[in-house]
């Protein structure tokens, strides 16, 4: 074993703007939907409806994000850099 592990995945390499609004990335997709997903852990209301029973807070983030249902605005690359240096990390999502 020469140490070099290939991950696959079921996540196309290029996301088309139809199927997911605003998003460039997957590194976007997961950042954006992690902070949505504490949202909802911290009781905000999902904005698709539902049954919170049956479906994980994750991907109920992912399903509202892939619907064009949170907003969310992107950092400049200066005021990432500056964010970062700086240890202060602006909200990335509107609140629900």
């Amino acid at each position: 074993m020469n140490g070099i592990v290939e991950v696959s995945s079921n996540v196309p390499n290029d996301t088309t703007p139809a199927e997911w609004p605003g998003i460039v990335s997957r590194f976007q997709l997961v950042i954006l939907a992690a902070h949505r997903n504490k949202q909802l852990l911290r009781g905000a209301q999902p904005r698709i409806a539902v049954d919170r029973l049956k479906r994980r807070n994750t991907s109920i983030a992912l399903e509202e994000l892939k619907r064009g249902l949170i907003l969310f605005k992107p950092l400049a690359v200066e005021e990432a850099h500056e964010a970062l240096s700086t240890h202060e990390f602006p909200a990335v999502l509107a609140r629900a």
